[in-house]
């Protein structure tokens, strides 16, 4: 007579059944939000190579540091991942978007209580208007007027 476990037996109920079933929509979730996350990802990369050329004029068009160039970058990503979040869109969800407004609001003073250059303000403003993300316009007095998603 041979030592050892047992054999199972195997389960056959209502809960078994249930548990299956569970597992399998479980499982099924998870294949439909890594293929969105893909499908997503994928967007993001056809953006970035769609709006390259937008964002390398905007660099050279302003004398800006290191560090500003890294922090537009970081923007214009961002800028990026909106647009991808909210392409198809319905209006409900339009409504939950963040938007500011500016009504001649000098930049020079935008600049002093942010710490920010004025020429990383005008960079900015540029490319997200490039994007559709703005619709700012500062005057030749350097103030600033318009609408911007903000993000």
């Amino acid at each position: 007579m041979k030592r050892g476990k047992k054999p199972k037996k195997r389960k056959r109920g209502a809960a078994s059944r249930a548990r299956i079933r569970e597992n399998l929509a479980w499982e099924q979730a998870n294949e439909i939000y890594r293929q969105e996350q893909e499908r997503k990802l994928q967007r993001l990369k056809e953006l970035e190579e769609e709006t390259r050329e937008c964002y390398e004029r905007v660099v050279e068009k302003y004398t800006l540091s290191n560090a500003d160039r890294n922090e537009l970058e970081r923007e214009w990503k961002l800028g990026l991942a909106v647009i991808a979040d909210y392409e198809d869109a319905t209006p409900e969800d339009l409504l939950d978007l963040d938007i500011l407004s500016y009504d001649l609001e000098p930049i020079d003073k935008l600049s002093e209580e942010w710490g920010i250059t004025e020429a990383y303000w005008r960079a900015s403003f540029d490319l997200l208007n490039a994007l559709g993300l703005s619709m700012i316009k500062i005057d030749e007095a350097g103030n600033i007027n318009g609408e911007i998603v903000g993000f």
